[in-house]
């Protein structure tokens, strides 16, 4: 596999095994699997045509059509980057209003991380976080996706845009 995140997708810990293209990662306290993109033309075009996309959120998905992130061996959960149909069904489901849209789900604070379209040429990052309980008081990441997803892989799953967040 060879990719422009497999450099982020390495400093995750754990045996790797693949199947059919999808790669999933497994450690004592985790999993991860990033599912194959299929046809990622037709998928990204049906379903975010409306949509203002991030160049480095399209280069993902034309790898990956989803993945799950740090989904604990106990629990479940985790952190799921969305397929672009869920995109749509998460952005319908939780009534989110322009500029934003959902691109990942985490299981464990019940909220979306979403593209700000009115950031994404900004240079200072275009992701925000929309609790599904607070949806009102939008919590601005200041992250590109590609940034986002190394420190999600740095903090191995925690949630270090909601504050306070304590190392």
């Amino acid at each position: 596999m060879s990719n422009p995140f497999d450099g982020s997708i390495r400093m995750i810990r754990g045996s790797r095994t693949e199947q059919d293209g999808n790669l999933q990662i497994r450690n004592e306290k985790h999993d991860s699997i990033f599912y194959k993109a299929i046809d990622p033309n037709a998928s990204i075009e049906a379903n975010l045509k409306s949509f203002d996309l991030p160049e480095d959120y399209v280069k993902f998905l034309h790898e990956f059509d989803s993945a799950v992130l740090f989904r604990t061996l106990r629990l479940g959960g985790g952190c799921s980057i969305l397929s672009p149909q869920h995109v749509i069904q998460y952005w319908k489901g939780y009534s989110i209003d322009h500029p934003y849209y959902p691109i990942a789900w985490s299981s464990h604070s019940l909220g979306c991380v979403c593209v700000d379209q009115d950031r994404i040429d900004s240079g200072n990052g275009y992701l925000t976080w929309i609790e599904s309980r607070d949806p009102d008081n939008p919590i601005d990441i200041d992250l590109t996706f590609t940034e986002w997803l190394d420190k999600l892989i740095e903090h191995e799953g925690k949630e270090f845009w909601i504050p306070p967040y304590e190392e």
